[in-house]
């Protein structure tokens, strides 16, 4: 019974991103839990078996709150590529984020493209501050509670720690650590154990 409550509430999403939502494309086999938030001024695109959640059940490490899309901006955009899994993460857009494809991102993730208001203490009630996009690559695994900072690169098959704090250009297979975050190791991708 509860997962045929599930299942409508999820429709109950659908149908609400449709009518209240505009510039939000959404795959059809994407599947977005009905206590997501997703508010838009610019452009969203999720792809094909994107899981947003926003639920509990079922998620062994613990979510504090639900995934939150934020596009605040007209020009801004948000990409997410097929088949990423987004659980309870933070993902704030100014200018350009695009997530790749096979992606996962743990609870507690915040990803933002800008500081959100000027470093210099008297200009930060007078607006923004300059965004710069955030690229990630495919098959990406960001643990819990990183934080992806503005103008970061991260190529394929990068894993993120538990906790890193992330900013610059990390080339693929790269083992990701740290506040700040360093490359310490170049994954093995035949190694299973890896």
């Amino acid at each position: 019974m509860n997962d045929l409550i599930i299942k409508f509430l999820r429709c109950l999403k659908r149908i609400d991103l449709f009518l209240f939502v505009k510039n939000v494309s959404i795959h059809r086999t994407a599947i977005i839990d009905f206590n997501v938030s997703i508010i838009n001024k610019g452009k969203i695109v999720i792809g094909e078996k994107v899981y947003l959640r926003g639920m509990k059940k079922a998620y062994q490490a613990g979510m504090p709150f639900p995934t939150a899309l934020l596009v605040d901006i007209p020009q801004a955009e948000l990409i997410i590529g097929a088949n990423s899994r987004i659980n309870g993460a933070y993902i704030h857009a100014q200018k350009y984020i695009r997530i790749g494809e096979n992606c996962v991102i743990a609870s507690g993730v915040n990803i933002m493209d800008s500081n959100g208001h000027s470093l210099i203490s008297l200009n930060r009630t007078k607006g923004r501050d300059q965004s710069i996009p955030i690229k990630i690559g495919a098959n990406v695994w960001i643990g819990l509670n990183a934080i992806i900072l503005k103008g970061t690169t991260i190529g394929n098959n990068c894993v993120i720690s538990a906790g890193s704090v992330v900013k610059g250009e990390f080339p693929e297979n790269s083992l990701i650590v740290g506040n700040p975050a360093k490359a310490i190791k170049r994954l093995n991708l035949s190694d299973s154990n890896s």
